[in-house]
């Protein structure tokens, strides 16, 4: 018979007024409180309780008198320990089913009498306290911003009164000889050869040539980022390599690699503090990037952000000039340009080629630029021409002005309506043939070129007929195993070589550099690891200050998603395992269930694990994932790896703190926990920490575009098959499936 007491249900024995009858006689017995009593005589219960029916209730269950089954002590109950009394839950305390002590509320839940859960929807509350908390720290920001930007105008203001538009000569001066260059790729293919000439300070110099011609491998061969297999290069006169002078060379890239969300100013500014010298004092530093600012015509776009696809920032024009002077403010001695009229309209390229000659004629710069059919006069901004055609050999190198007369020597007539670049540049393809002439046989413009420069004549000489095919030479041909050798084996061999020659030669640097083992630069001695790192900082903030709209939304994204994590395990809880008397008459096949506590605990756990992992994953992604090729350009031009990478692991440190306390905070809301809450919050942050790290790792492996799913992968296998639930870590150990695996999982032990 079932009753109710005190709105809590429990089955009783049969009293004398029920009028339970077997075979016609009637049937009732007594059960004193504490006790349940299955029957007045029950043989299993005979042989294991010595009060025969009679059996002492466990604590958590409740048994009041008359009992014939035991029950869990209801929701919003607490039972003593002796099972014959409950008592409503007091005000201030949680109580579950089976409570035997009430839970205390905490300080952001409200509890009246008889809760069985916590109402904490004070949460909301102190989220929107965090939330306006931000907002007003990001308007300090701001206010102290437009204070920043009042004096740079102030310092914009005076430059222009000087009524200057160029910038002063650079203190040192290349020319470049180079001979001979050649290079050969693993695959035995040779892509540059018996390349040789001079650059020469305060000039421009333009490189042509058709695709796969050797345009970009040339600029790598000459600054030292590729090595090349022949040939020497004599700077000023000393046979030397350009990568000593790095810190004096500047490499403007096709793309504008710059950190989209940031303003002109602030790419300038962290720019010249990072590459300047050191014992230039600092307003001087900033007075070189108002100069260069205003050199550049980019003074009324100087606080705007450079924007992207998805927000709108300053021109592709204005975007080129500034990563321009991103190498400009670092007062270099050379700079190499590729490919900067790229995805330009022909007015702005012609702004673009007019800048690189005002800056080579005025400072006295040695200028290089890998060019694609620029318009005639954009082509005839440019002092010298270096036309390559295919295989990286030399057609032209000399003067741009005597390019035309020199082909015409040949038999190549540039028509009257055809543009000069687009003509050359037909001739390096092979798509002209010259003019028929009695006095000339030249089929190949390679060993025409190399013969004329031999000559030292400014004119060619048809006394020397040359005969060689223009088309490019086959290498021999190679067996399946040399194939596979070069194609697949050594790539991946030299791949790793460098790389473990970078990861040695960056650790010395930063031992190199640091206060123990201090050695200056030659060249340029530029900021230390410590100044580079504060400064690498201030960058990192910057970027989370000028996202800041992206940092509320990631917030309310984990919000989001521990708010969801605690709906799902809001009715999951530990519940102790029946009285094994009940047990020895239950139905064989829910004798393993009666055996068991009902624990679900431990899912609310796989579940916490695979929120956060999601979500400190996906938030990791973003600190290394999206500014590669910026990291890439930084590192090419002196930065060292520590520094940048310690600076964006601190910088993170308030997004995860913040995150993490968001997650714990909307993770509360609905699950009924029974521990503190700043314990739940660190369980939460040091698993915040964990996927952090493996975002951070995931993005430094594999491209942006293929982030998410990996991401999703790792979440899935930390948080689920690693976390000792599905398979059991039990099963692991014991099941030879996973004999030869099973260490992933100790691995995952001690990593977590």
């Amino acid at each position: 018979m079932r009753l109710i007491l005190f709105q809590c249900t429990y089955i009783s024995t049969p009293r004398p007024e029920d009028n339970f009858t077997v075979d016609g006689q009637s049937i009732h017995w007594e059960c004193p409180a504490g006790y349940f009593c299955l029957g007045p005589l029950n043989t299993s219960i005979s042989r294991t309780s010595d009060t025969n029916s009679m059996v002492k209730c466990p604590p958590g269950f409740f048994c009041p008198e008359n009992s014939a089954q035991p029950v869990y002590c209801c929701a919003g109950y607490y039972c003593s320990l002796d099972a014959n009394s409950i008592t409503l839950c007091p005000e201030g305390y949680v109580c579950n089913i089976g409570t035997v002590y009430p839970t205390s509320c905490n300080n952001l839940a409200f509890c009246p009498e008889g809760s069985s859960k916590a109402n904490k929807f004070l949460v909301f509350v102190l989220v929107i306290i965090i939330a306006i908390a931000i907002i007003v720290l990001f308007k300090i920001k701001n206010v102290r911003s437009k204070m920043k930007i009042a004096k740079y105008f102030k310092l914009l203001t005076e430059q222009r009164m000087r009524l200057e538009r160029t910038l002063d000569p650079v203190k040192t001066t290349f020319d470049i000889e180079f001979e001979n260059l050649g290079l050969i790729l693993p695959s035995g293919i040779e892509i540059m050869k018996g390349v040789s000439g001079k650059l020469t300070h305060g000039r421009t110099c333009a490189i042509m040539g058709p695709s796969g011609a050797g345009k970009t491998t040339f600029v790598s061969l000459l600054t030292g980022k590729v090595k090349r297999k022949s040939g020497k290069i004599k700077v000023n006169g000393v046979n030397e390599s350009l990568e000593k002078y790095r810190k004096l060379v500047g490499y403007v890239p096709q793309e504008d690699i710059m950190l989209r969300e940031l303003t002109v100013r602030d790419i300038l500014v962290h720019s010249a503090l990072m590459r300047l010298p050191n014992d230039m004092d600092r307003a001087i530093k900033k007075q070189k990037v108002i100069e260069v600012i205003e050199f550049l015509e980019l003074s009324h776009v100087m606080d705007s952000i450079i924007g992207n696809e998805e927000q709108r920032g300053i021109s592709g024009g204005q975007r080129k000039r500034v990563n321009i002077g991103m190498e400009l403010v670092a007062e270099p001695s050379v700079l190499f340009l590729d490919e900067p009229t790229s995805g330009l309209d022909s007015a702005t390229a012609l702004e673009v080629c007019n800048l690189l000659k005002k800056i080579a004629h005025s400072q006295g710069m040695t200028v290089v630029a890998a060019i694609h059919s620029p318009s005639p006069r954009a082509f005839n901004t440019f002092d010298d021409l270096l036309l390559l055609g295919k295989g990286g050999r030399i057609l032209y190198f000399g003067p741009r002005n005597k390019a035309l007369e020199y082909f015409e020597s040949l038999g190549y007539c540039c028509p009257c309506e055809e543009s000069p670049a687009d003509f050359m540049m037909e001739v390096a393809a092979g798509k002209v043939n010259p003019v028929d002439r009695n006095d000339i046989i030249i089929t190949n413009l390679f060993e025409a070129w190399e013969r004329y420069h031999e000559s030292g004549k400014e004119i060619f000489n048809p006394a020397h007929d040359i005969q060689i095919d223009i088309s490019n030479e086959e290498t021999p041909r190679q067996n399946y195993v040399k194939l596979f050798w070069a194609e697949i084996c050594l790539p991946y061999i030299q791949n790793i070589a460098e790389y473990l020659t970078d990861v040695t030669l960056e650790f010395f640097l930063f031992l190199r550099y640091t206060l123990y083992f201090y050695q200056s630069d030659p060249i340029r001695e530029t900021p230390n690891v410590f100044i580079a790192f504060l400064l690498l900082f201030k960058r990192s903030c910057l970027q989370l200050y000028r996202n800041r709209t992206q940092f509320l939304l990631d917030q309310l994204l984990h919000l989001v998603c521990g708010m969801l994590i605690s709906l799902a395990i809001s009715d999951m809880d530990y519940i102790g395992k029946a009285p094994k008397e009940i047990c020895e008459i239950a139905p064989f096949i829910l004798l393993p269930f009666c055996l068991k506590p009902n624990d679900l605990i431990q899912h609310v756990g796989t579940f916490m694990a695979v929120g956060v992992t999601f979500s400190g994953i996906s938030a990791g992604f973003s600190t290394f994932g999206y500014e590669k090729i910026v990291y890439w350009r930084d590192t090419s031009a002196g930065m060292c790896t520590i520094p940048y990478f310690m600076a964006k692991i601190v910088a993170d440190i308030p997004r995860l703190v913040i995150a993490s306390l968001m997650f714990s905070l909307a993770f509360i809301i609905f699950f009924s926990f029974k521990t503190t809450l700043i314990q739940i919050y660190i369980i939460i942050l040091f698993t915040y920490i964990a996927a952090w790290a493996m975002g951070y790792f995931i993005s430094a492996l594999v491209t942006k575009e293929k982030i998410s799913l990996a991401g999703a992968g790792f979440a899935l296998g930390w948080g689920m098959v690693f976390s000792g639930v599905t398979p059991s870590l039990e099963k692991v150990k014991s099941d030879d499936i996973f004999t030869y695996i099973n260490w992933l999982w100790d691995v995952s032990i001690y990593v977590s």
